[in-house]
């Protein structure tokens, strides 16, 4: 009876690496508020309607920054209206947060509100999955490509399997095999009786510079 391989012929580990999308969110930098009464920097996501803390060191030299003085600055948009109030709690230090306020008094200063919201984009992301021992089926070959015309690149592309259950891998993933990238191309799995199940796994792998 033959036993599933422990081992290969030493090549060094592949790496996997599994792709999933990432949702990003871009925003403008017209108009950035500053709070006054605690020096920190906010962008007006119109999404959520909500205030959000921003980084001083983004901000570039075309930016308008307004300055909101705690409770007689209101921002307004559409319907609704913001303050950045101050809340005093009895043995707490007063801490200052974006609210509704109750009442606008007469020396508030009603200003509307700029939205940075830009749009929503996908980006490709990965994470590690695992290593596992591989064999090289066959030759490793070599080509060359012209993406772009008068760049030739090299190529290399190489067959291997495996008998790794855990690992299973998918066109979308990517190899890391010593310094060098690849993707999985036409993975297939055979399963033979000896006497009991064993599966053994293919995939073609493309080098990617």
């Amino acid at each position: 009876m033959k036993m599933k391989p422990k081992s290969t012929v030493h090549n060094p580990k592949a790496l996997v690496y599994r792709r999933f999308i990432g949702l990003e969110k871009s925003v403008n930098l017209k108009t950035v508020y500053f709070t006054t009464v605690d020096s920190k920097y906010w962008t007006f996501d119109v999404e959520t309607l909500t205030f959000q803390p921003f980084d001083s060191s983004l901000i570039i030299t075309s930016t308008n920054i307004v300055n909101i003085a705690t409770n007689t600055t209101i921002l307004t948009y559409l319907d609704k209206y913001f303050a950045y109030v101050s809340i005093s709690i009895p043995g707490f230090p007063t801490i200052y947060a974006w609210m509704e306020p109750q009442s606008i008094g007469d020396n508030a200063t009603l200003l509307s509100a700029k939205f940075n919201n830009i749009g929503k984009y996908q980006t490709n992301k990965y994470y590690y999955v695992g290593s596992f021992d591989y064999m090289v089926k066959g030759s490793i070959e070599g080509t060359t490509s012209q993406y772009i015309k008068g760049n030739i690149i090299p190529l290399t592309s190489m067959n291997i399997k495996h008998f790794n259950d855990e690992i299973n891998l998918n066109v979308d993933d990517l190899v890391v095999i010593g310094k060098k990238l690849f993707s999985v191309e036409n993975p297939e799995t055979t399963m033979k009786m000896q006497p009991k199940p064993l599966k053994i796994y293919f995939a073609t792998l493309n080098a990617i510079l």
